[in-house]
């Protein structure tokens, strides 16, 4: 399938902020400066937990961005743009 980048709109820009918030709080939590996992006892539940979440929001995302590029784009034969307007002669 053609790569595409959706707009997020409003509401996804919210989802996003809303999503960087959540890592930017985990990487500070419970990584090193150097990228490394800090350790403790609960480091790996966190992670798995946080990993579940985040395919579980990934998997969403791309079932809605899947259904709308089946239902609103089209990929076009040649290359370039598709004529959207038609025109009566």
């Amino acid at each position: 399938m053609s790569e595409y980048k959706m707009k997020p709109g409003k509401i996804g820009e919210k989802v996003i902020g809303a999503y960087k918030n959540v890592e930017e709080k985990f990487v500070g939590t419970f990584l090193e400066e150097d990228g490394s996992m800090k350790t403790g006892g609960m480091a790996e539940k966190v992670t798995g937990a946080y990993k579940k979440v985040e395919d579980s929001v990934v998997g969403g995302y791309k079932k809605v961005e899947d259904a709308f590029v089946d239902a609103f784009l089209e990929k076009s034969e040649d290359g370039s743009s598709a004529d959207t307007e038609h025109t009566e002669e």
